[in-house]
């Protein structure tokens, strides 16, 4: 606790988490608990800063998952949920995530009285973001049948912001896809969520039109379209779930939308009501690389999926699938790439899985009106492209980058240069000395990198 405390006072110093993190790795609830309690009491005086509360409080939630998911049948509240309710709305103006992850604790307890306090401070002072209502939920998604409708029973009544209902419907969508709750929480509120998706949907169709009206700048645009969809998402999908009939109209009007996402979403709700145009689209979807994979995936689980071509429905062609749907993000580019060709297919371990895995490499191209533009994208254990240019690497060494971009382990790590010891130091001076026999000239020193016991130096040159 001392360690804990000294080190978010310090938030100009860059001490490290060393002191505290490995004994709370270790902590138990009961101590969990008691280090909250003394956090909640010092708040004020602590005065630690955004990032270093972010750091702690998704350390004590990983502690807490981890203990939880360790034991069969895990105990009942060990941590008051008042003294989490009382954290959470001192966080939530200083560090949302963190507040975030207060949530998190809350649902991971899983008892009626810290399900009563999740439900009230969802309900009350929510996250702003559906990203942020997404981590403190997460332990719901893994909840048995009676938490979960102790949960949703609490929210009955509610008045909920879309970040929050955009989350709610993802929950209760999943849990009753799954079996685990007999009824959509909302069968009784069906027509209040078909007359916000058609208020959504006319909100939508302006944007396509005007998008300055919803902000000055692309990035404030951008992030009322993805609020804006995924709002949409959800609600499509609890439509179709509910299974109204009278659902029909909104999701057909939902579907005349440009986001293929949102069409995807609308012909799987559609075809769940028995509606033949809901069918059919989702067919003529699984051509459009964008939304195969997932106009794929509804068309079996509703039984029709031997009505799409066999072609579109091959491991390469959703590997296809998987890369057009993550370049066209709007984390990415924010549209497809127009064309996409198959370079290399193999199956090869990989890291982080035990078995082999079948890796598929894409050329891509964007005609765009600046000019084109090319690279090298995978597709298969995981899905990624580099802003670096890859097409000139020999194969091998394409999945050599993917591979080491993504693989971690214990012995992988990097030191930044104000942090070397003496030894480090002189490595890292012999690896200069080294760059500079080569004709480079170093700028600036960032890290000594060490990989499986292969030391390099990381520096701008």
């Amino acid at each position: 606790m001392a360690a804990t405390c000294d080190w978010l006072r310090l938030a100009s110093h860059a001490a490290s988490t060393d002191a505290w993190s490995a004994p709370l790795a270790a902590a138990s609830e009961d101590e969990l608990a008691g280090l909250l309690d003394v956090l909640l009491a010092g708040f004020e005086q602590l005065d630690a800063s955004p990032q270093r509360w972010r750091i702690l409080m998704q350390a004590v939630a990983a502690r807490m998952l981890a203990q939880r998911a360790a034991i069969a049948d895990p105990p009942l509240a060990q941590i008051d949920p008042q003294t989490l309710a009382s954290l959470y709305d001192r966080l939530l103006d200083v560090e949302p995530t963190a507040a975030a992850h207060v949530l998190q604790i809350l649902s991971a307890q899983r008892d009626e009285e810290s399900l009563m306090a999740l439900a009230s401070l969802l309900s009350d002072s929510p996250p702003q973001q559906w990203q942020q209502v997404a981590v403190g939920l997460s332990p719901l998604w893994n909840a048995t049948t009676e938490p979960l409708e102790l949960f949703f029973d609490q929210l009955e009544d509610a008045v909920l912001q879309p970040s929050t209902l955009c989350v709610l419907l993802d929950l209760a969508n999943y849990a009753l896809r799954h079996g685990r709750l007999q009824q959509h929480p909302w069968q009784l509120r069906c027509s209040e969520l078909t007359s916000l998706l058609n208020n959504l949907v006319g909100r939508l169709r302006v944007l396509e039109r005007e998008p300055s009206k919803f902000g000055s700048d692309v990035g404030e645009v951008q992030r009322v379209l993805a609020d804006s969809v995924a709002l949409c998402v959800s609600l499509c999908d609890a439509l179709g779930q509910i299974g109204q009939a009278d659902a029909a109209a909104s999701l057909e009007h939902a579907g005349q939308l440009s986001h293929r996402r949102i069409q995807t979403e609308a012909a799987g709700a559609l075809a769940r009501l028995q509606v033949a145009q809901g069918r059919q689209r989702l067919i003529d979807l699984a051509h459009d690389p964008v939304a195969r994979l997932r106009a794929v995936s509804y068309a079996e689980e509703l039984g029709i999926a031997d009505q799409i071509d066999e072609q579109l429905r091959l491991p390469t062609a959703l590997a296809e699938s998987e890369l057009a749907s993550w370049l066209a993000s709007g984390e990415q580019f924010g549209l497809a790439p127009n064309h996409l060709e198959l370079i290399d297919t193999r199956t090869q371990f990989w890291p982080s899985y035990e078995e082999p895995q079948a890796c598929y490499l894409f050329r891509y191209r964007y005609e765009l009106p600046g000019g084109g533009l090319s690279n090298i994208g995978i597709a298969g254990p995981l899905t990624h492209a580099f802003h670096a240019d890859l097409s000139g690497l020999p194969i091998d060494d394409i999945y050599a980058a993917f591979a080491g971009w993504q693989a971690e382990h214990e012995d992988i790590y990097e030191i930044p240069m104000t942090l070397l010891n003496a030894a480090q130091r002189r490595e890292a001076d012999r690896l200069m000395e080294y760059l500079r026999h080569a004709g480079m000239e170093v700028h600036e020193p960032l890290a000594l990198t060490f990989f499986l016991g292969e030391v390099a130096l990381l520096a701008v040159v």
